[in-house]
């Protein structure tokens, strides 16, 4: 169950195979499943709060890729028991990663062309989910129609998010990279040092710097 683009990347011989790219995230297609397919079917609160959780990360709070769909899934999910409250409590960060975070914006750079990338420079475990962050927060600048954000995970290698409003297409983007994702939101893993491969994004957006 997916709502990326299917590459050549497969599972063989699945039970069930269902891809979705106009979906918002994998949760508003299980929750909209779980509607349908069964009678009356019922969650735990923590579940309920998980799916929540998980539309909220893939449309940055509602914001992309958010259907009519979208909204029924969450409703449903509400009516199941979650609580809103609680799911922020997830989102919550410890001084250090909002430090780290910050910086990272402090130190975007901004292009003409409506591009915006940045760097972080701090090796953390928690690295794919700042860079995701932070490529989101970039999206908020006026201006800005694409934002890029590399940076070093635990294990020593290079990880990119990609975030756009719609009018580019971050996925086209990151597969030349290996990677892959959605119209607004991929992502790829890479041995290509940080800096290096910020400056193949700009050549291939045809950044003048």
């Amino acid at each position: 169950i997916d709502h990326h683009r299917q590459t050549g990347e497969i599972i063989e011989n699945a039970t069930l195979s269902y891809i979705e790219p106009y979906a918002s995230s994998a949760c508003e297609m299980v929750a909209e499943i779980l509607q349908y397919s069964m009678d009356k079917p019922k969650l735990r609160p923590v579940e309920a709060d998980a799916m929540y959780a998980g539309i909220l990360v893939d449309t940055d709070n509602f914001v992309t890729k958010t259907g009519v769909r979208t909204f029924d899934a969450a409703a449903w999910l509400r009516r199941q028991g979650a609580d809103p409250t609680e799911v922020s409590r997830f989102f919550q960060e410890d001084p250090e990663t909002y430090g780290i975070k910050t910086k990272t914006l402090a130190d975007a750079r901004f292009y003409e062309e409506g591009v915006a990338v940045s760097i972080c420079e701090t090796p953390n475990s928690d690295e794919q989910v700042i860079c995701a962050q932070v490529a989101n927060n970039l999206l908020k600048v006026r201006g800005v129609k694409a934002s890029f954000v590399a940076g070093i995970n635990a294990e020593g290698r290079t990880v990119v998010s990609a975030r756009s409003l719609g009018s580019v297409n971050v996925q086209t983007v990151m597969e030349k990279f290996n990677g892959g994702g959605h119209l607004t939101t991929a992502a790829t893993q890479t041995d290509i040092p940080p800096t290096d491969i910020i400056e193949q994004i700009l050549e291939v957006m045809e950044v003048k710097k």
